[in-house]
This record gives structure tokens, C-alpha cells and sequence, in this order.
């Protein structure tokens, strides 16, 4: 038992830097694309590109977080309590597509 909770630990640990490291990206994209902005430089093109860029990488941070729900929660939770977990993750499906 208490080797699977230093695992649990060990993939939240994971997961965590590799959400925090995404979300930087995801700042750094930001920043990029608000100075474009403020200093009047780049085409509106370029200007779309690197919003879209944006975008793509918060919907990847959205499913990263989809993974470390289903790795660290939901696999517990349906032992537990399945038809609890059952209602969580239709909640969070509809999160997710809304």
C-alpha cells in the first residue's frame, strides 16, 4: 500500500512539472504575442498564427490534465465508488467540449 501511494506521488510529480512547463510555454507564447501588439510590429497574419499557436497549446494543457485526472483519480475512484466516478467524469467531459 505504501509503495503504490509513493508511485501516485511519483506520477503527480511527473505530471505536475509537465503542467507547469506547458503552462510556461503557454506565457511565453503570451508575452510574444502581446509585444508583437504593443510595439505595432508583425502582420495580422503573424499576429493570428501565433493566437492560434495559443490556443493549440491550452487545449494540449487541457488534455494533459484530462490524463492526470484519469491516471491519478479516476482509476481510484471507480474502485471506490464507480458510479461517483461515473457522474465526475461526465462532468468533466462536458467541461472539457463546452
Amino acid at each position: 500500500m505504501a509503495e503504490m501511494i509513493m508511485q501516485q506521488k511519483s506520477r503527480r510529480a511527473t505530471h505536475n512539472s509537465k503542467t507547469i512547463n506547458r503552462i510556461k510555454r503557454i506565457q511565453g507564447q503570451l508575452n510574444a504575442l502581446e509585444d508583437l501588439i504593443a510595439t505595432d510590429s508583425g502582420s495580422c497574419e503573424e499576429r493570428v498564427l501565433r493566437a492560434r499557436t495559443i490556443e493549440k497549446g491550452m487545449s494540449s494543457l487541457i488534455n494533459h490534465l484530462f490524463d492526470c485526472y484519469i491516471a491519478n483519480s479516476l482509476q481510484q475512484d471507480l474502485r471506490a465508488d464507480p458510479e461517483a466516478a461515473v457522474d465526475d467524469l461526465q462532468r468533466i467531459l462536458k467541461l472539457i467540449n463546452s
